[in-house]
């Protein structure tokens, strides 16, 4: 219910966001239709009567003086029929002597239009006006209608050269006026209906836009409250949302293989604790219910409740130390040494265990000088020994130092039980063993491994594992290295 009021307001919100632009966009755009028609059509009819003006002046000029009043009046009156409007004759102050209407004679006409020509030597002026229906008082135009527009033109009469007058005509522009209007009507008409479609296909295509988003954002809440286990659905076609519900979906898993280890983790560590805990506390009964407790056997039980004890601590210890690598908590101490000393030294340290399972253990050892941590590379270096010496019970342990291709490290390779292809994976995770009982028999833990590979991660390094069931396994360690090892290794 919830998704779906999110899924409903994301939607009006983008169809409003959308809308509002379309909106802006279409007023602008039928603005500069009206504007541009407007433009184009009142040039067309101002140009050309100006023009007539203009000619009008230019042919009363030389004859003005020759003429007797009514002639000149049936003249402009011919004149203004033919160019379909209202023709004055004014002289040098702005005062009608002839007017094809007869009914301004004599007025003083106090127009810009007149004043731009007669003051300011313009070739020739014009101007809108807007005449109410009382054209005796507000302008040289007679209408039935409310309201008119029209247009005064005004050209100076000359003689040789000298202005003596000014014509001035005056036309209605209503026509065009009405057109524009009428072209504004329709451009407005089409803009709405182009508008009305246009929130159908934004509301309609928003919420196919927002559906991925809105389902991601569930999806999200979701594993808020459940934790893992969520999935969204991957549109198709690609793009930025497919990749991003793919990015979300690796997330997810991620997330959910990491709560899958933790509770591993967790149980597994447990289980480690508790078996050296029951042992001790069976052991401890063993000797508090016995009344005269043998001397030989309380020893053996004490040895065993150590050997428990030691084994506990390496327990808790290998954890401390696991954590404190995951929390970045541990910092290398990198310096030059040699490392075929090193591998040499842990050979030594382990010999006796060999022996004491008949072992042959052997170094094919390498001058390599190397700039890392020793101590944590001696860890690692004893723990893949070792765990050689454990899984061999007959046979050979064979450690090797090499440098290759601007790589060192060293390899262990043993004839024991091998390690069978579907483990080899799952080598390095935390308590993890391929065979339980023969690792606990042991005094495994199941972190050593795990320890190790951080260790040579740390590094920079890896460790590379090849073994077959049966015929023994390999560990190879590579680790760079580097340019002050190399210093070292010319010097």
């Amino acid at each position: 219910m919830r998704s779906n009021k999110l899924f409903g307001s994301v939607r009006v919100r983008m169809a409003g966001i959308y809308l509002l632009i379309t909106v802006c966009a279409l007023v602008f755009i039928n603005g500069m239709v009206s504007n541009l028609m407007g433009d184009f059509l009142v040039a067309q009819r101002t140009q050309a009567q100006r023009q007539e003006t203009t000619r009008l002046a230019l042919e009363l000029g030389p004859d003005l003086g020759g003429y007797a009043a009514d002639e000149i009046y049936q003249y402009i009156k011919e004149r203004a029929y033919s160019m379909g409007g209202r023709v004055l004759v004014l002289d040098i102050d702005a005062v009608v002597q002839a007017d094809s209407a007869s009914q301004h004679n004599g007025f003083l006409l106090p127009y810009r239009e007149v004043r731009d020509v007669l003051v300011g030597g313009m070739e020739n002026s014009y101007g809108f006006h807007h005449i109410q229906r009382d054209a005796e008082r507000t302008g040289l135009l007679s209408t039935g209608e409310e309201t008119v527009w029209a247009v005064y033109y005004t050209a100076p009469i000359t003689v040789d050269g000298v202005y003596t007058g000014a014509v001035l005509f005056c036309a209605s522009i209503q026509d065009v006026v009405d057109s524009i209007r009428a072209v504004t009507r329709q451009t407005t008409m089409i803009f709405v209906i182009m508008m009305l479609t246009i929130v159908v296909l934004t509301f309609l295509l928003s919420g196919w836009l927002t559906r991925p988003i809105v389902e991601l954002t569930a999806a999200i809440r979701r594993m808020g409250a459940q934790g893992y286990g969520v999935r969204v659905k991957v549109p198709r076609g690609g793009g930025e949302m497919a990749e991003l519900s793919v990015a979300f979906n690796r997330m997810s898993e991620r997330i959910e293989d990491h709560d899958r280890l933790r509770d591993e983790f967790i149980a597994n560590a447990s289980h480690e604790l508790k078996t050296p805990l029951a042992t001790m506390k069976l052991l401890s009964e063993s000797i508090l219910y016995q009344q005269t407790p043998d001397p030989s056997m309380m020893l053996e039980f004490f040895s065993d409740v150590n050997h428990e004890v030691d084994r506990l601590s390496r327990v808790v210890t290998e954890l401390l130390r696991l954590v404190q690598e995951d929390a970045g908590i541990v910092q290398l101490h990198p310096e030059p040494f040699r490392l075929d000393t090193l591998v040499e030294s842990v050979c030594k340290k382990l010999l006796p265990l060999a022996k004491d399972k008949g072992i042959a253990l052997s170094a094919q050892l390498q001058p390599v000088t190397l700039y890392a941590d020793a101590l944590r590379i001696e860890q690692v270096a004893i723990n893949l020994v070792e765990n050689a010496i454990k899984y061999t019970d007959a046979g050979s342990v064979r450690v090797q130092t090499f440098t290759k291709n601007g790589e060192a490290g060293f390899a262990v390779t043993d004839t024991g039980i091998g390690i069978p292809e579907e483990a080899v994976a799952h080598l390095f995770e935390r308590f993890y063993r391929v065979d339980k009982a023969r690792s606990r028999g042991t005094g495994g833990t199941g972190l050593g491994l795990s320890i190790a590979e951080r260790i040579i991660t740390l590094h920079g390094g890896a460790i590379d594992v090849q073994s077959k069931p049966g015929q023994g396994s390999t560990f190879t360690v590579r680790l760079p290295l580097g340019e002050e090892a190399a210093k070292h290794e010319e010097a």
